[in-house]
């Protein structure tokens, strides 16, 4: 313990004087954490327009012939922040179909646990995702995303 107090001594001066040296030495490892604590300014845009609510993740759901994406994307810096697709090798290889209702659970579960490790917990579910008895495989995602333990953000 006295060893760490003399390092410490050590160096605080020299990161008072480099910030960038502290920079290089200190890193957020939860980039989200100031979305979780409700810190995180959302841009609401002028007044004359319309009112629209304002998230900080969006989930898309982007159905082909032949493939599913499933991509979460921050509509304020418009930038995907997670994408999952069953054309990557390690999806593809274990579906039969890469559109059936086992693609959608096993897309649901995936996109779910790298949500996980990225420090995302809830995003709001877009226009894409269509709710009801008519989208069968689209109640099956959503069914298996909160049950690999996320959120939806009521819209």
């Amino acid at each position: 313990m006295f060893c760490a107090v003399i390092k410490m001594k050590t160096i605080l001066p020299i990161l008072r004087i480099n910030q960038r040296f502290f920079s290089d030495l200190v890193r957020n490892r939860n980039p989200v954490n100031a979305e979780l604590i409700g810190v995180a300014r959302k841009p609401d845009g002028y007044h004359l327009e319309a009112r629209r609510e304002l998230f900080h993740n969006t989930l898309y759901l982007e159905q082909t012939n032949n493939t599913v994406t499933a991509k979460i994307v921050n509509p304020h810096r418009q930038i995907t922040v997670l994408k999952v697709s069953t054309q990557e090798w390690s999806l593809k290889k274990n579906l039969y179909k890469m559109n059936d209702t086992a693609a959608f659970t096993l897309l649901a579960r995936v996109l779910a646990e790298r949500c996980q490790f990225a420090g995302i917990t809830e995003v709001a579910p877009s226009t894409s995702i269509k709710f009801g008895a008519e989208y069968p495989k689209h109640a099956v995602f959503v069914e298996t995303f909160k049950q690999s333990g996320m959120s939806f953000i009521e819209t």
